[in-house]
Order: C-alpha cells, then structure tokens, then sequence
C-alpha cells in the first residue's frame, strides 16, 4: 500500500467521526437543506517516501446552484466540487499553525500525526464553511476574479447561476452575453467552451 493510500484510511477514520461523509476522495458534512461543507486533502510526499506534509481545503457547496451547473454542462463527468473552497492556512487558522502545510509524518514507517490537522479543521475549517452558507454571500465571493475557487475560469459559469438563484437573472444574461461577445473573438478551446455553455445558459434563461 502506498504511503498516500495510507494516510487517506487515516484521515477517513479521523474525520468521520466529526459528521462528515466520504464521496469520493473528500469529504462532506450536512449543513442544511441546501448546503453541504466541503473538505480536501491535499499531500506532498519525497519521491514517494519519507516526510509527508499535507494541505487541507475547505469550502462548501450550494446544491441548487450545482444542479443548474450541471444541467448546463451535461457533458462534463459528475463530480463533488465546491462552489467555493480556499486552503485551511494563512488567513484561516489562528494561533501558532498558520503556515503553508502540515508536517504529518517524518520518515517512511511511522504513523502518520493528524490530530492537528484535525484539529484546526474543527475549530477554524468548519466555521468557515458555515459562514459561506449566504447565497448573497456566494454571489459577492463567485464574482471573477474570484479567490475562492483553483479554476480561474469556472467562476464565469457560477457566477451568473449564483445571480439567477437570488433573483438578479437579467444581471446574470446581461453578463454571460457581455463574456460570450469576449470569448468568441479568442480561438482556445476554453473559450469555445464558455461560448458553448453561453448558449446553453441563454437559451435557459435569456
């Protein structure tokens, strides 16, 4: 078994008893009728041995807005990602852990140390995904440029779902309209893409 398998059997054991449910490679945790925490794991190893350090992500997910997301991208595989996540480090935790990474095994052979980790995810992570459970809030974070989300681009198609779902749906044709002229000048793949998904959430919503 490698060294990321087993470090993702610890963690799954960890956090499961604070709530939260396995799907897939993270984790969620129930926060209403419409609102789901979110919880990554990202790790680091040395040529696949040795110190580990690993990362955690939190965020959460709006589900209406997910479901229209996939309604207008029914090509794209299923999948569990946040409607907003950031890092659990830097601004996040307080106190004497905030830097960049966990150090949670020193040399090939020893247990892996999560309880700080776990810690901190408790006591600052799911806060956080609690405070992100406004829609007017998502709308505000999901504005490009947006920092709460890896994919630069994802937000020019959330966005404009976040708007629909708290009754600004003419902002939100207004907007798709004014990026689908942008991305139809450029000839990359994504920018095919966005005008392809602009026509779909137009054709819904326009």
């Amino acid at each position: 078994m490698s060294a990321k398998d087993e470090l993702f059997i610890a963690w799954d054991g960890l956090v499961t008893q604070h709530g939260f449910r396995k799907s897939r490679s993270i984790h969620t945790l129930p926060l209403g009728k419409d609102w789901q925490g979110w919880l990554g794991l990202n790790s680091a190893s040395y040529q696949g041995a040795g110190p580990v350090d690993v990362l955690p992500v939190v965020g959460v997910r709006w589900k209406p807005l997910e479901q229209v997301f996939r309604e207008l991208n029914p090509q794209l595989p299923k999948s569990v990602s946040p409607t907003l996540s950031q890092p659990l480090s830097y601004e996040l935790v307080k106190g004497p852990h905030n830097g960049a990474q966990w150090r949670v095994r020193d040399a090939t052979g020893e247990p892996f140390h999560l309880k700080e980790v776990l810690d901190d995810v408790v006591r600052w992570g799911i806060p956080f995904m609690e405070s992100l459970c406004d829609p007017e809030g998502v709308v505000e974070k999901l504005r490009p440029p947006s920092h709460f989300n890896p994919n630069p681009g994802l937000p020019l198609e959330t966005y404009p779902i976040a708007l629909v779902l708290t009754g600004r749906q003419a902002e939100a044709v207004d907007f798709v309209r004014e990026h689908q002229r942008e991305a139809a000048n450029r000839p990359d793949p994504a920018s095919r893409d966005y005008v392809a998904y602009a026509d779909r959430f137009l054709e819904k919503y326009a």
